[in-house]
């Protein structure tokens, strides 16, 4: 059994970077606890994407933007929280703060880039 309890830094995070969003990452999927965090700053597009057997749940910390699950557009603003399960399609778009926690019981984070 892996021992999560513990306080992460934000210094002890690792940084990526992609096109239209750039984050931390606070807990690895190769932690293989199940579970991984992210913070997530977007300014721009999140590619389309189907959920294949992981739970995602976006968190918005700050500004504004637009999620887009199964094809219905939803306006979101801080203090709201997406959640796109498996076999979903989403993507968002916007400049906004998210806090982003996927949950994978068999530790697989499976999805699929749509486009």
């Amino acid at each position: 059994m892996n021992d999560i309890s513990k306080k992460v830094s934000i210094d002890e995070t690792q940084c990526f970077d992609a096109d239209g969003f750039a984050g931390q990452v606070y807990v690895d999927n190769k932690q293989n606890v199940g579970f991984n965090a992210l913070l997530v700053t977007v300014n721009g597009r999140h590619p389309k994407k189907k959920m294949i057997d992981t739970v995602r749940n976006y968190y918005v910390i700050e500004g504004k933007g637009t999620f887009i699950l199964d094809g219905i557009s939803h306006k979101v603003k801080p203090g709201d929280l997406f959640i796109v399960g498996a076999g979903h399609e989403y993507e968002y778009s916007g400049n906004m703060k998210l806090f982003e926690f996927n949950i994978s019981p068999d530790n697989s984070f499976r999805d699929e880039i749509l486009e």
